[in-house]
């Protein structure tokens, strides 16, 4: 599976939140919903690509109206095991009250939609709601690239103004009579995902990132022989590791000034020896007391798990 399907499917098996749910839903609706209208009367379809994607939002819609609506699998394309997923609203007046929804977010009136959208909540769940249906990230390890292709200019000009609100900013590039809206930056391609949600995806961008910023600054380092560059790595990239662990589980704040500041040069300076560390801090410390100490912070982490 790929890191984007992965990505995908994560946000996915989340449960949609009940305050929010009206926004999921227009959100549905406004980036793969469509209406078919046969013999005087209509439906409401939205299509998904994948199995996962469709009990998503069928969920919304049943916990919006206490409504089931029909599923329908298509193939992609003739002989073909690959399918495609449409969730239709086929009861007409389910379908007259998600219009009447659409039609109070003024979803199709671009300016007017945007004001209805204050918090960064609804905010948010556009972005994610644009990736899962329009977007695709690479793997970290073949390069940084979040891109969300979009066919009509509304829709680039929304989804270039919400991340602007969180200081991510996109670029645009057309191709033909298609757009897409790209990150490349892997700060805020790492910004993007925990806005939308998708946690484990970030860490292991994070991760891969970590790896990578190692392996750059060490190979500036001509001095060291082969055994003592992998050791390096190995050793520095499980206390990094593990310094993000304690950040994240809030540990890190409960920490001594001493260890904090051992803690941030280790990140800062991943290659260097226990040595040069212990020249670093103020005050200057021995190489048994950095070890030790950086130990402590794997130790911590390993803790922290048991405890999971």
């Amino acid at each position: 599976m790929s890191f984007s399907k992965r990505c995908k499917k994560e946000i996915l098996k989340k449960e949609p939140e009940t305050s929010q749910i009206d926004v999921e839903l227009l959100a549905y609706l406004y980036f793969s919903g469509s209406i078919r209208i046969r013999n005087n009367s209509y439906k409401i379809l939205f299509k998904a690509s994948e199995n996962i994607e469709a009990r998503y939002i069928y969920k919304i819609i049943k916990a919006k109206y206490d409504y089931s609506p029909a599923i329908e699998i298509q193939n992609k394309r003739k002989f073909s095991k690959d399918r495609s997923y449409v969730v239709i609203v086929e009861d007409s007046y389910i379908a007259d009250l998600i219009l009447d929804l659409a039609d109070y977010y003024q979803i199709f009136d671009l300016e007017k939609f945007l004001k209805k959208i204050k918090t960064q909540k609804e905010k948010k769940i556009i972005l994610k709601l644009a990736f899962l249906l329009k977007g695709s990230i690479n793997d970290p390890y073949r390069g940084y690239n979040l891109e969300i292709n979009l066919s009509d200019k509304n829709e680039v000009y929304l989804i270039e103004k919400l991340m602007k609100d969180f200081n991510i900013d996109a670029k645009i590039n057309k191709r033909n009579d298609n757009y897409s809206v790209y990150i490349k930056d892997s700060d805020k391609i790492s910004d993007f995902l925990a806005i939308i949600g998708a946690n484990k995806s970030l860490f292991d961008l994070e991760n891969v990132r970590v790896i990578k910023s190692i392996r750059n600054d060490i190979n500036r380092q001509n001095n060291f022989d082969k055994a003592n560059i992998d050791r390096t790595i190995k050793a520095s990239f499980k206390q990094v590791e593990a310094i993000n662990k304690l950040k994240r589980n809030k540990i890190f704040d409960n920490l001594s000034k001493e260890l904090k500041e051992l803690a941030d040069l280790r990140v800062e300076y991943p290659y260097i020896s226990i040595e040069e560390l212990g020249k670093m801090a103020n005050p200057p410390l021995s190489k048994a007391k950095v070890n030790y100490r950086l130990q402590k912070f794997i130790k911590l982490a390993e803790s922290d798990n048991n405890d999971e």
